[in-house]
């Protein structure tokens, strides 16, 4: 009889099943007052905003009690049965509150390398920022963006899209690898594989690869699509520098950035040079060195700047 009464609680019993439960209900009214408390038990089951009191020790002394009487049928295993699905909820309850907890990622002078719970990989440049959560059972996976820039390589997932949120911005994608970066009120989104959707202040525009747009939360004028003018934006993310004709003044704003220096070229002629070579994890130094031989160019030190000339 316990078999067709939790399949009649939980909406399983067929029609058959129904009437002998309705009749067992109608026999006496302390089943039906059993039947209606189960009921309430069940419910509370579905819900876990709140922890459930729980007395493991009376539904245990229950069990043993009902099985040493040898009673082959009895309204005990009903109180049994409720203890168990609170457990059942308290369990699911404390596992959602583990993984809704908060992650917070941040960097300071190094570089950082995180694997997401989901497979998907994030790549925190220096004095980056940004929270995820532990509970990836929801329909997205959020990520929120506090400041810095912070390159993203997403496993494909087409019933979970991953979602960023960078100030007043949402940056939504399936699987594809990009950058977001979080400036002030500024958010700067580069596109390196696959597609990404940006929403902000009520519009939605979708970049492809090498495309990128930035967005400000304080200004109401248009967002507007550029091409990326090179593939430098990412190179913490391998610690990689290549530079293909890249005009010298750029190839020292990026230097600088990734060593926390600052250099300044202030001749036109050494401004208009390019620069082509691959560096891979190599000393400052030992770059500066190799571009100023290549161009017969000096460097001197003054206050906290270097200058090329």
């Amino acid at each position: 009889m316990k078999e067709l009464i939790i399949k009649y609680i939980v909406g399983e019993a067929n029609n058959q099943e129904r009437l002998l439960v309705e009749a067992w209900v109608a026999e006496q009214s302390d089943n039906k007052k059993e039947l209606e408390e189960m009921k309430k038990v069940w419910d509370i089951g579905g819900e876990f905003n709140e922890v459930p009191e729980i007395n493991i020790d009376k539904a245990w002394s229950d069990f043993v009690r009902m099985r040493g009487k040898g009673k082959r049928y009895s309204l005990n295993w009903m109180h049994i049965a409720a203890s168990l699905v609170l457990l059942g909820a308290f369990a699911f309850w404390g596992l959602r509150s583990f993984l809704s907890v908060e992650t917070q990622l941040a960097t300071d002078l190094q570089v950082q390398h995180i694997g997401l719970p989901d497979g998907s990989t994030v790549h925190l440049n220096t004095h980056a920022e940004m929270v995820y959560r532990k509970q990836w059972l929801e329909k997205d996976r959020k990520v929120r963006l506090l400041k810095g820039e912070v390159f993203f390589d997403v496993k494909k997932d087409i019933h979970h899209p991953f979602v960023i949120e960078s100030g007043k911005s949402k940056i939504t994608v399936l699987g594809t690898s990009f950058q977001v970066r979080r400036d002030g009120m500024d958010t700067e989104v580069i596109v390196a594989s696959g597609a990404v959707k940006v929403g902000y202040r009520g519009q939605e525009v979708v970049l492809k690869p090498n495309q990128m747009i930035v967005v400000s939360d304080t200004s109401d004028r248009e967002a507007r699509i550029d091409t990326v003018p090179d593939q430098l934006y990412r190179y913490y993310v391998h610690q990689e520098f290549t530079f293909e004709n890249t005009p010298l003044p750029r190839v020292f704003e990026i230097l600088g950035k990734a060593y926390q220096k600052k250099f300044l070229i202030e001749d036109p002629r050494i401004k208009a040079l390019t620069y082509t070579a691959t560096f891979e994890q190599q000393d400052l130094n030992e770059i500066i060195d190799v571009i100023l031989k290549t161009f017969s160019l000096k460097i001197s030190k003054k206050d906290e700047a270097y200058y090329i000339n």
